[in-house]
């Protein structure tokens, strides 16, 4: 099985999730000409996820990839820092 048919797409191409600077449009975009579309969710409230997530199934029924960022915030550390 190649990523193609593992994924469900017709092409080869995943478009990176882009947080803060994309919405479902150009998942869906994506998804529509044969690509993995993604949304980055980490930057959304839950109802920013709901209503993006609803137009995303209002225009493909074709795979999209949602992407939660899960790390903790860099701690500052002004002696590492001031090595720089």
């Amino acid at each position: 099985m190649n990523i193609r048919e593992f994924l469900g797409i017709e092409l080869p191409i995943i478009q990176a999730p882009m947080a803060g600077v994309q919405d479902s449009g150009l998942a869906v975009a994506v998804s529509v000409a044969g690509g993995l579309g993604s949304l980055a969710c980490a930057m959304l409230n839950i109802d920013e996820i709901h209503a993006e997530l609803t137009a995303i199934k209002s225009q493909t029924d074709k795979p999209v990839n949602i992407n939660f960022s899960c790390h903790a915030s860099p701690v500052p550390d002004p002696e590492r820092e001031s090595k720089w």
